[in-house]
Formats: structure tokens, C-alpha cells, sequence
């Protein structure tokens, strides 16, 4: 259910949304009676008796059907209860914007025709993960979830914008973003599409397993049994090679300073304990 405030008048009627107005949040007057207070009930189910419901030609008008979409699906899961806000319109309104300005900015990349191999491997990786998350999501109904994903969609391809990009990789990826964006956002995804000369009838992206591929792994960092510090590194690191590495931490090298080193317990991609004698 979608629910939002109830007002009332000083003779108990009801009043609608459109009736009232306030400055601070706070106090609540009648818009045509300004020095009228109004009492302000809790949240409930908006109905045409309560008259708290909200006319959606004028939030649509306003901000936008996708606004109102991204906000009614991060709000809540469909299992509970959303609780209007205009300021949360608004907030997604804004991140809509955010996203255009993002796109215009893939455009004028995509004319520089970079040819980054490694710019290449990490935006299709970041993808095709995406992509299995959002068919997860879909799936068990996560839809604020789904707003999450494409949050963080939008960081990583701000972040990526800047700098050195295969241009060929970065529109095929961005094809299928849009594509998977468009249950949550079709007018957004659509201008788009249009605004790239790309057909729209494009098909749901399917997975290349390969990318979806963790190369990277966090190893626990141990001194005499006591975790000091974790390590982001390559899958199948030597036990050799990643002391060397953590030489370098300063989490660990300062309870590694003049100690010997006794011996050490490896756990393939997993563990180093390191026993030191003090």
C-alpha cells in the first residue's frame, strides 16, 4: 500500500494534500486560511475518505514517470508499506538528471575512439556482473535492490568516464545497461537508446559466464594468531610473493620491525600467519 499523511481542519474534516502548506516542515496551515492550523495524522493507506492521496498527473507533470517509478520501487519491497515523500521524488528526479548528464558524457567519449584493452576487460566484467545481480534481483522481487545496482552503476561509470576507455567496449556495455535499466527507468533508457541511433528493440543481454570470474581474493594477515590487516590480491599468490607484499602494509610492517620471523602458516588464497618472536 501507498500511504502518506492525513490533515484535518479544527472542525475534524479532512484535508487533501493540495490544501495544505507549511514553511518549516513543522507547522501546517490551510493555504487559503493562512492563519489556520492543521493537525497532522500519521501515515496511512491513501483513500479518497482520508483524502491523502496524491494526484499522479501532477507529480508526472512535475517530475517526470520515471521519477515516480524509481521512487515507489526504492522505497520499499513490494511486501511492505511505502510511505510517499516528495522530497523523495525529488531526490530521484535529481539522480535522473545526474544519469543524463552521465550519458552525455559517454557520448562525447564514444567520438573519441580510445582503444584501452584493459579499460576493455574491466567494464565488461563490471557489467556482466551487473547484469547477473539485476536477473537475480528480478527474480526474488528485490526491485530496492535493483535502484542499489543502478546507483552503483552510475558511480562506476562516472568514475571510468575519466579516463582512458575502449570506446567499441564502452558503447556495447552501455547497450546492455541500458537495456536491463528499462523495467525501472523506459523513458530514460529509450531517449537514450534514440539519442545513440541504437534500435530499440535491443534484446535482454545474456551473461558471459566468463566474466563473472572473481580473479581477485582477500587474504587474512596474521601476527602469532592475531589478525593484523587483509589483503586484496590475485587468485594462486605465492606464499612468497605475498610477504613480500605485506612488507609494504603499514598495518603490518610495524609489528614485523625488528622481529624474526620463526615461521609461517599459508593457506592458499586465503591465510598467512605469520610467528614472529618478539
Amino acid at each position: 500500500m501507498v500511504c502518506h499523511e492525513t490533515y484535518k481542519d479544527d472542525d475534524d474534516k479532512w484535508l487533501s494534500p493540495e490544501e495544505v502548506e507549511t514553511k518549516d516542515g513543522k507547522n501546517y496551515f490551510i493555504k487559503k486560511k493562512p492563519t489556520k492550523k492543521v493537525v497532522v495524522g500519521p501515515a496511512e493507506s491513501m483513500s479518497k475518505s482520508k483524502k491523502n492521496t496524491i494526484d499522479p498527473e501532477q507529480i508526472i507533470e512535475n517530475y517526470g514517470a520515471d521519477s515516480v517509478r524509481l521512487f515507489m520501487l526504492s522505497d520499499s519491497p513490494p511486501e511492505k508499506d511505502v510511505q510517499w515523500s516528495e522530497q523523495g521524488i525529488i531526490a530521484c528526479y535529481k539522480f535522473i538528471q545526474k544519469l543524463w548528464t552521465l550519458h552525455k558524457k559517454i557520448k562525447i567519449k564514444l567520438k573519441e575512439k580510445e582503444k584501452s584493452q584493459k579499460s576493455s576487460d574491466e567494464i565488461s566484467k563490471f557489467t556482466n556482473q551487473l547484469i547477473e545481480r539485476i536477473n537475480n534481483n528480478l527474480e526474488r522481487f528485490n526491485y530496492n535492490v535493483i535502484i542499489a545496482n543502478i546507483y552503483e552503476t552510475y558511480n562506476f561509470l562516472n568514475q571510468k568516464i575519466n579516463t582512458p576507455i575502449n570506446s567499441y567496449s564502452l558503447l556495447e556495455n552501455y547497450k546492455k545497461i541500458l537495456s536491463i535499466i528499462s523495467p525501472i527507468i523506459p523513458h530514460f533508457s529509450s531517449e537514450c537508446l534514440e539519442d545513440l541511433k541504437i534500435d530499440h528493440k535491443i534484446k535482454w543481454p545474456i551473461v558471459e559466464k566468463q566474466f563473472l570470474v572473481n580473479e581477485d581474493t582477500n587474504i587474512v594477515i596474521q601476527i602469532n594468531g592475531k589478525k593484523r590487516s587483509i589483503i586484496n590480491c590475485k587468485k594462486g599468490i605465492t606464499e612468497e610473493t605475498l610477504i613480500k607484499t605485506i612488507k609494504n602494509d603499514l598495518k603490518v610492517n610495524k609489528f614485523l620491525e625488528n622481529k624474526k620471523n620463526i615461521k609461517s602458516i599459508f593457506i592458499k588464497d586465503k591465510l598467512l600467519n605469520l610467528i614472529i618472536k618478539e
